[in-house]
């Protein structure tokens, strides 16, 4: 025959309520506790020649020449998220050297801009492109890489 124990049965409902409660409270911390980045939309990732007096790309361009021109623009925008991040932009060259390195703590704008020369070192460019090819920019936001731009220079 069958015996049944209410205190065994109880017992196990007790313990199987609990484990979902617990899986269910860490689901919920895990999720809460994801990083801002996921939330994080780009509007604008472009290349371009230079900026106009308000701050905005004046042409998009993806090829450059270091005769022609004075350097290159970078510029990212992002869907505001009224949160401090920390920025980082690299550029490398076609041999994968780093050309260029720009670091913002605690930065609280949706728009991040950088420049390369090609005549003159600025504060954040280690050196002046000189190789013809395929450059890369990586965008990276709180230490993830977000966006990857690629961009070419020619005679």
């Amino acid at each position: 025959m069958f015996k049944y124990n209410i205190f065994q049965s109880g017992f196990r409902g007790f313990i199987k309520g609990t484990m979902i409660k617990f899986f269910l409270v860490a689901l919920i911390l895990l999720v809460s506790s994801l990083p801002a980045l996921a939330q994080i939309r780009i509007n604008t990732l472009l290349t371009t020649e230079g900026l106009n007096k308000e701050g905005f790309p004046v042409t998009y361009r993806d090829e450059f020449s270091l005769s022609k021109h004075k350097g290159v623009q970078y510029y990212i925008e992002w869907i505001p998220d009224n949160q401090e991040h920390n920025i980082k932009i690299k550029w490398f060259d076609p041999k994968d050297r780093l050309i260029n390195y720009l670091n913002l703590s605690n930065f609280s704008d949706s728009v991040a801009r950088d420049y390369i020369s090609f005549i003159n070192k600025n504060k954040s460019q280690l050196m002046v492109p000189s190789l013809f090819g395929e450059y890369s920019i990586y965008f990276y936001l709180d230490d993830e890489l977000l966006a990857i731009s690629k961009f070419k220079i020619s005679k």
